[in-house]
C-alpha cells in the first residue's frame, strides 16, 4: 500500500489543495452550453488560491497569486473583485514586512471601494488598514487615513 505524501502544514492544508485542485478540474473543464459560464474564473480562483496563501501558507506567493488574479480580472463586471484582490495584495505586503508599498497600493483599493460601493471590498479594506496600525503615526498611513475619510468617510 503506498503512502501518502503528507503536507508540511498538515490535513488542513493537504485538504485545501484538494478542494483547490477540484476547483482547477472545473475551472479548465468544458463549459460550452453553461449559461453562467464566466461567472467564476480562473482570475476568481487565482485570488482564492491567494487567500488560501495568505491565511494558511506564504504570504510571498500570496502576493504572487494575487497579482495573476488582478491581471486576469480584466472585464468591466469583475470590477469589485479586482478590488477584493488588490485589497488582499497589500495585506500580503504588510505581512511581508513592507507596509509602506502596501499603504500605496490601499490607496488604489479606497478608489476602487469607492466606485464600486462593494462590502467585501470594503471589509477588506478595513481589515488591511487595521493591520497598518503599528505605523499609525508614520506620514503615509496618516495619508491613506486621510484618504479614506475623504472618499468613504470611514
Amino acid at each position: 500500500m503506498p503512502s501518502r505524501q503528507r503536507s508540511p502544514l498538515g490535513p488542513a492544508s493537504s485538504a485545501r489543495q484538494a478542494a483547490l485542485g477540484l476547483a482547477w478540474y472545473d475551472v479548465e473543464g468544458d463549459h460550452s452550453g453553461d449559461p453562467a459560464a464566466s461567472s467564476f474564473s480562473t482570475g476568481h480562483l487565482r485570488g482564492f488560491e491567494g487567500v488560501c496563501e495568505l491565511y494558511v501558507g506564504d504570504a510571498a506567493r500570496a502576493h504572487d497569486r494575487f497579482v495573476s488574479a488582478a491581471g486576469a480580472l480584466a472585464a468591466p463586471r469583475e470590477r469589485v473583485q479586482r478590488a477584493i484582490t488588490a485589497t488582499d495584495q497589500a495585506l500580503a505586503r504588510i505581512r511581508m514586512g513592507d507596509p509602506r508599498s502596501a499603504a500605496d497600493l490601499l490607496h488604489e483599493c479606497v478608489l476602487a471601494t469607492a466606485a464600486t460601493g462593494g462590502r467585501v471590498p470594503t471589509i477588506r479594506l478595513r481589515r488591511a488598514r487595521s493591520e497598518l496600525r503599528p505605523w499609525r503615526r508614520e506620514h503615509w498611513a496618516v495619508d491613506l487615513d486621510d484618504h479614506l475619510m475623504d472618499v468613504l468617510g470611514s
